[in-house]
């Protein structure tokens, strides 16, 4: 694992965390800090989801809120894709589980030095939400 970390230069920060019983409860808000310290790159940022096949809807809508190191906070409601209309999913599936990466914001500028709070909640009609296995984020620099 070491190894692989390693090679992955533009990773900033990428944590994945699991969902209890896979039922995604609204009050089970996920939480993910980054450490940005060079204003003048540009970031990619991504949230990961793990679901199982089963999973009955082709989007995932959620709620993300990020704190600034000076405590402001930008709140925004996203739109996950999970399938194309004919309902093969676009992330990599093997056995029960489909892992997937869907970039949220491309060629990003953090304008501050210092920590990034980012909290993701989801916010389908169904509460809870099964079938969502674990939910991450990852900042990586964006490549020229």
């Amino acid at each position: 694992v070491l190894l692989l970390s390693s090679c992955d230069k533009s990773r900033v920060m990428e944590e994945n965390q699991d969902v209890q019983d896979y039922q995604w409860n609204y009050s089970d808000t996920k939480v993910f800090a980054a450490e940005i310290q060079d204003t003048t790159t540009q970031y990619n940022i991504y949230v990961n989801l793990r679901h199982a096949f089963q999973f009955e809807w082709r989007n995932l809508w959620v709620n993300i809120e990020t704190t600034f190191p000076n405590g402001k906070v930008y709140e925004r409601r996203v739109n996950l894709l999970l399938s194309e209309p004919d309902g093969h999913w676009y992330g990599d599936c093997l056995g029960d589980n489909c892992d997937l990466q869907v970039s949220i914001q491309q060629n990003a500028f953090f304008p501050l030095p210092g920590k990034y709070t980012f909290k993701i909640t989801q916010d389908m009609r169904v509460n809870p939400l099964p079938y969502i296995k674990s939910v991450g984020m990852r900042v990586e620099q964006a490549t020229k």
